[in-house]
């Protein structure tokens, strides 16, 4: 179900990850939050692309490694149109190095996956409400897994 800006007064989020169970699982962390709603989701980084121009949300969730677009080339389209969307990356990438890559492209904030279910909900705010350079847990403390 697609809603537009006027229907709710919520954080409204386009959800991008090219795994089912993965869309799924985040879409039930966040049907708990009343200050969250899920407007889309996206399989692919084209159809990211396409419904984040399309529907604006405030929150583009972002998977980074998808087909037919990566979330780095998606996060670097919105940027070249100077789209409004703040972009929380998610990824299993845990380099320092390849995050650092990702605000390049844009980004206001990165959550690793395997951190999600515990702060998924405070990166989202955060990132909504104008924090730049928002770090999962383990990219901020330095327990980055190199290589």
């Amino acid at each position: 179900m697609l809603l537009n800006h006027t229907e709710v007064d919520s954080v409204r989020i386009l959800l991008a990850d090219d795994h089912p169970s993965v869309r799924s699982g985040i879409r039930k962390l966040l049907e708990y939050e009343p200050e969250i709603t899920v407007i889309a989701e996206a399989k692919d980084g084209k159809e990211a692309l396409r419904l984040a121009q399309q529907l604006d949300p405030d929150i583009l969730l972002l998977d980074i490694e998808m087909p037919l677009m990566t979330g780095i080339e998606v996060a670097r389209r919105l940027k070249e149109i100077d789209s409004t969307i703040r972009i929380l990356a998610i990824s299993s990438h845990h380099d320092r190095e390849y995050v650092m890559r990702m605000f390049e492209t844009g980004v206001a904030g990165y959550l690793a996956k395997d951190e999600a279910a515990d702060l998924l909900v405070e990166a989202i705010m955060q990132v909504c409400h104008g924090e730049t350079g928002w770090f999962s847990n383990r990219i901020r403390t330095g327990q980055a897994e190199h290589g």
